[in-house]
This record gives C-alpha cells, structure tokens and sequence, in this order.
C-alpha cells in the first residue's frame, strides 16, 4: 500500500473488456521510486486528494469481477485531511 495523490482521469478509446464501466485515475505516489500509476477507483476519488492505493492485483480483480483481469492497482481509501493527524 502507497499514499498517493490524483493527478487525472484515464480516457482510452479502447480498452480491456473487465474494464468496461470501470473509473480509472492516474495516481502519483508521494514516493519518489514510484512512477505514476492507473488505479481503477470504485471510491469515487477527486483530483487532487490524497489516497490510499494497493497493487494486490487479486482485489484489483474482484473489483472488475474477472480473475483473467490485467487489473492491478486500485484505490482502498480516501484521506481526509480534515482528519489526518500531523505526525
């Protein structure tokens, strides 16, 4: 799991069948050994919040409801900076 932040929408004029109505989102991670990555969104995340994502591809699939899915990262939870505690 890696916090990250939205910088975008994926548009695609093709894309894999599993994805068909899926919301995909273009996360950077605040890490910098991590490129950019297409997270598949069933949160409803905005541009430019901060959230939680994972690259187990196994949940990435249950969301898309295909275990043949190329599906891999995805977003677990939105951080609310209201909340967030400073550390």
């Amino acid at each position: 799991m890696r916090i990250a932040t939205i910088k975008g929408h994926v548009t695609s004029t093709i894309r894999h069948g599993s994805f068909k109505g899926q919301r995909l989102l273009i996360a950077v991670p605040d890490s910098p050994d991590v490129a950019p990555q297409v997270v598949l969104d069933p949160l409803g995340a905005g541009i430019g919040q901060k959230v939680i994502i994972s690259s187990d591809g196994s949940e990435a699939r249950k969301i898309v409801g295909d275990e043949h899915s190329p599906a891999r990262w995805s977003v677990l939870g939105i951080i609310d900076p209201e909340r967030t505690l400073a550390l």
